[in-house]
C-alpha cells in the first residue's frame, strides 16, 4: 500500500512540474542554436517546437496529454536549447547521465550513513569526551561549510599533497581521454577520480547523520529499559549493543529517506566543480535552456530516488521494528 502511495506521489509530483515547467519556461525564445546569428525562419521554429511538444501555441492540456502519453510508453521526450539535433531523454539522460550520478550518490550516502551513526553513536555514548567533542565541532563546522567550500577545500588539500609528493588525484573530469575506453588503466582512473567527489559527499553526509543519530542515542539512553539493563550489571557499551542499538537506529530508517534527496542536491555542486556530465549538471542545463521535457524528467528521476529510498527506510524500519511490519 505504501508502495503505491510513493508511486502515485511520484506521479504527482513529475506532473505537476511539467505543467509548471510548460507554463512558465519560454522554449520559443531559446531556439535552435542557442545562440543564432540570424533569427530563425517561422516555418523552422514551429518544426522545432511542434517536434518537441513545447510549442505555446499547443494548449497546455494538449501538451501534457502528449507528454502523459508518452511516459507510459517510456517515451520522456526530446531535449531542447541544445546544440544537438535531436536527443531522446530517456536514452541520453537514464541510461547514460544517471548511472554517472548514482555512483556518486549512492556509493556518497553509503559511506556517509554508515560514517555518521557510527561517529553519533559513539559520541552519545561517550558524551562530553575529547572524542564527542571533536566529534561535534568538526560536525558544525561541516554543516557551517557551503558545499562548494567544502569540494575547495578538498581539492586544494589534493593539489598541496600533489605538489609535495608528485601524487595526486584526478581533480577534474572522470574520463580520461587519452585512454582506451573499457581498459583497465581507464578502470584505474575513473576508480580514482570517484574519490575526491565521494569524500565531499560523504563528509556532508557524516556530519548530518551524526547530529541525528546522537540525539536518538542519547533518548535511548536515558530510557528505562535501558537503565534496568545497567541495573544488571552491563556497562553502557554493552547495554547500548545489545538493546539500545536498534532502538535508536529506528528513527534513523525515515531520516534517510529524506537525505538521499540531500545528497542530490549536494551531488549538483559536485558534478559542476568536478565536471561530471550527470543529471545535475543536465538539470542546471535544462532549467537554463527553458528545456521542458528535460525538467520534468529530472523531477522524475528525483521522485523515483525519492520513492526507491523511502521503500527501503520502510523495510529497514520494519526489520528494526517488529511493532510496525
Amino acid at each position: 500500500m505504501r508502495v503505491l502511495t510513493y508511486v502515485t506521489l511520484a506521479f504527482v509530483a513529475t506532473s505537476f512540474a511539467y505543467l509548471l515547467a510548460a507554463s512558465l519556461m519560454h522554449p520559443e525564445e531559446v531556439l535552435y542554436p542557442p545562440i543564432a546569428t540570424e533569427p530563425m525562419p517561422a516555418a523552422s521554429a514551429q518544426q522545432y517546437l511542434d517536434v518537441r511538444n513545447i510549442n505555446p501555441d499547443t494548449p497546455l492540456f494538449e501538451r501534457y496529454s502528449n507528454w502523459l502519453g508518452g511516459l507510459v510508453r517510456g517515451d520522456l521526450g526530446v531535449t531542447s536549447g541544445t546544440t544537438k539535433a535531436m536527443d531522446d531523454i530517456w536514452n541520453d539522460v537514464f541510461k547514460v547521465k544517471v548511472p554517472i550520478s548514482l555512483r556518486l550518490i549512492v556509493l556518497g550516502t553509503a559511506i556517509g550513513t554508515v560514517l555518521g551513526i557510527l561517529l553519533g553513536m559513539v559520541s552519545a555514548v561517550r558524551r562530553d569526551s575529547l572524542g564527542d567533542r571533536a566529534a561535534t565541532l568538526l560536525a558544525f563546522l561541516a554543516l557551517s561549510l557551503p558545499t562548494p567550500v567544502i569540494i575547495l577545500i578538498v581539492q586544494q588539500a589534493n593539489q598541496g599533497f600533489m605538489d609535495l609528493t608528485g601524487w595526486g588525484l584526478p581533480a577534474i573530469n572522470p574520463i580520461n581521454p587519452l585512454l582506451e575506453e573499457g581498459s583497465w588503466e581507464s578502470i584505474k582512473y575513473q576508480m580514482k577520480a570517484l574519490v575526491m567527489p565521494t569524500i565531499v559527499l560523504v563528509v556532508t553526509g557524516a556530519a548530518s547523520y551524526s547530529r541525528y543519530m546522537k540525539v536518538t542515542t542519547l533518548d535511548v539512553l536515558g530510557s528505562d529499559y535501558l537503565r534496568t539493563a545497567r541495573a544488571k550489571g552491563l556497562t553502557r557499551g554493552k547495554a547500548m549493543n545489545r538493546h539500545g542499538l536498534r532502538m535508536a537506529l529506528i528513527p534513523m530508517g525515515q531520516y534517510f529517506a529524506f537525505a538521499v534527496g540531500g545528497a542530490f542536491t549536494g551531488s549538483l555542486f559536485v558534478e559542476l566543480m568536478f565536471n561530471w556530465q550527470g543529471i545535475g549538471r543536465f538539470a542546471i542545463s535544462a532549467i537554463q535552456f527553458a528545456d521542458v521535457n528535460g525538467t520534468a524528467a529530472v523531477v522524475l528521476y528525483t521522485a523515483i530516488l525519492t520513492l526507491l529510498s523511502a521503500t527501503f527506510a520502510d523495510i529497514l524500519q520494519g526489520a528494526l521494528d517488529p511493532r510496525i511490519r
